[in-house]
């Protein structure tokens, strides 16, 4: 199977990274702004670069993997559909639910599969504990606490400071936590969120968010998300009526060094959360992807959990933007 990689920043070289592990996989080619940069990835991965993104849809590759600013991918999602090639994306598909039903739409019209990139379900420690809260280990869930943040992230044209490209903390960082639930927990009924957004003394940006979903199970969730850490955190707390489960991505990192003036953490622009395993979820993420696409069976990540994500991240920045609570329930559940 051959991929065509487009973006070639935080994201893209992570990818191209976990599909060169692969020897069922090769890699057809790489698109990117930047000469220079797709010139040294090219040269690094063998193959063909690009910048302009129509020279790798004409070329022979047979799955184009988007990793570009969220606000991009529709216009390249749609370009790479019309060229008849099938598509991974990364998270989030789209800015709006909505929007990501009509691209969906748009590839079932061009018969190519859309595949998007929650790469939390892939993470051993967040299987394990939704296996154990299925398997009834910890009885019925009652109380839920996740926590998920990192350093600013750095983007080409600053892009992650407007909402209107990036949805902030709460769609861009908060999409992963939002899936996992639902894949975990079920269905969320209500949201209510509150956002703070200031600048540190050195200028850098921080944005912070808590929200609280009560799932339609009855079990409450508190999440805390954030963009003002030095380094890439994670965690969760989960409490049923005969035990608990607990996780802190830390605990797997136990030496930790911090100078003064290094600022490594952030230099390669988004902070990523480290793996000890053999296979990066990323790589086991991207080896279902292909074999989904060569057996035709259905991922685990569906059309409608996208979605779903998608306007659970909706409902948390409309509640952050009003100070009440947003309920996710049809009119027709509420009676």
């Amino acid at each position: 199977m051959k991929i065509g990689v487009v973006g070639t920043g935080t994201m893209g070289k992570l990818h191209l990274e976990a599909w060169s592990k692969m020897k069922t996989v090769k890699i057809g080619g790489i698109a990117g702004r930047n000469h220079r940069v797709v010139e040294q990835l090219s040269e690094t991965y063998k193959t063909n670069g690009y910048t302009d993104y129509e020279g790798l849809l004409k070329s022979d590759v047979d799955v184009i993997d988007i990793c570009l600013p969220t606000y991009l991918h529709s216009e390249f999602i749609r370009k790479a559909a019309k060229s008849g090639k099938h598509i991974i994306c990364e998270k989030p598909l789209a800015l709006d639910g909505k929007e990501c039903k009509e691209l969906y739409d748009v590839c079932k019209t061009y018969n190519v599969q859309l595949l998007v990139g929650h790469t939390l379900r892939f993470y051993p420690e967040y299987q394990h504990a939704r296996e154990q809260v299925k398997n009834g280990a910890i009885g019925n869930p009652g109380v839920v606490r996740l926590s998920r943040g990192g350093p600013y992230p750095k983007g080409r044209d600053a892009w992650y400071m407007d909402e209107a490209k990036s949805g902030g903390v709460l769609l861009d960082l908060g999409i992963h936590d939002f899936d996992w639930l639902r894949w975990t927990f079920g269905e969320v009924e209500r949201v209510m969120a509150k956002q703070m957004k200031r600048e540190s003394e050195d200028g850098t940006p921080i944005e912070h968010a808590f929200v609280t979903l009560r799932m339609q199970s009855g079990t409450i969730v508190h999440l805390e998300l954030s963009w003002a850490k030095k380094a890439f955190e994670s965690s969760f707390e989960i409490t049923g009526d005969k035990g608990m489960l607990t996780y802190n991505n830390l605990d797997s990192n136990p030496i930790k060094l911090s100078l003064s003036e290094d600022h490594s953490q952030n230099s390669f622009g988004v902070a990523v959360p480290e793996s000890i395993g053999k296979r990066s979820p990323l790589q086991q993420q991207l080896q279902h992807f292909r074999e989904c696409l060569i057996s035709g069976e259905k991922t685990i990540i569906s059309d409608e959990d996208v979605i779903k994500a998608v306007e659970v991240a909706r409902a948390a920045i409309e509640s952050a933007r009003i100070g009440q609570p947003v309920s996710l329930l049809s009119k027709k559940e509420v009676v």
